[in-house]
């Protein structure tokens, strides 16, 4: 494993940014992308979306599979950070009516799946296949059955944004910790499934939690605090 690669953008560049690590030319009307080393394009892309979790979740709670095998973070800028506004800036470059992600990869006769609750994929409606679910353990399990079937699969996790909400955005740490672990391993396993040429691209959508923690080296790069992030992961 080499150095973390520290970049940073917009959410408004996601929509571009995933294009062109598939290999594909994001079109003219939405915002360019972040400038990732051309080696991370990969044939398939597997996104996952977490709800408050950020850097410092990362550097807090430790998850051994996101730190130990993220490649490259790009820490992102976001106009607001509820959850609605996050997931338009993400699939429709903004506020732009005109463009949808999964409309655009679908269009290109790629397979693209979205998984995750209901009102949340109602949001970024588009062209494509969608698997409504109402847990993570639901969701988890769709994710395993099309992995590897999928040109562009797109899972949102909801359970740490449900926990903050019922212990009013300060839950106990051994709560969260649980759940954060859980969710660590299940990525761990879909690494290890995945064919190879894949890249997992982890995207937190903001975070919480206010500690103060110094680290050295690569792990420095997780220091900058409660900013949405993605990270990459390639599955060579």
């Amino acid at each position: 494993m080499g150095d973390l690669i520290p970049l940073q953008g917009s959410m408004r560049q996601m929509a571009a940014t995933l294009l062109s690590l598939m290999g594909i030319e994001p079109p003219r009307n939405i915002p360019p992308k972040v400038e990732v080393p051309s080696r991370f394009v990969s044939s398939r892309i597997v996104t996952v979306v977490i709800d408050n979790f950020g850097l410092l979740e990362c550097t807090y709670y430790k998850p051994k599979f996101i730190i130990g095998s993220s490649e490259v973070i790009i820490t992102l800028e976001s106009e607001n950070p509820y959850t609605p506004h996050v997931l338009r800036e993400m699939v429709n470059g903004g506020n732009k009516a005109d463009f949808n992600l999964f409309s655009f990869i679908s269009s290109l006769g790629k397979r693209a799946v979205m998984i995750g609750r209901k009102e949340d994929l109602n949001v970024i409606d588009g062209e494509g296949e969608i698997r409504a679910s109402n847990s993570d353990n639901k969701s988890y399990v769709e994710t395993v059955k099309v992995l590897n079937k999928a040109d562009f699969l797109w899972v949102h996790f909801l359970d740490f944004e449900e926990l903050y909400k019922q212990y009013s955005f300060q839950p106990p740490k051994e709560v969260a910790q649980k759940l954060i672990s859980r969710t660590d391993s299940w990525l761990k396993v879909l690494y290890r499934q995945a064919k190879p040429n894949t890249l997992m691209v982890i995207i937190g959508t903001y975070g919480r939690e206010p500690v103060n923690i110094t680290y050295e080296g690569k792990y420095s790069a997780w220091q900058r605090a409660s900013l949405p992030i993605a990270l990459l992961i390639k599955k060579s």
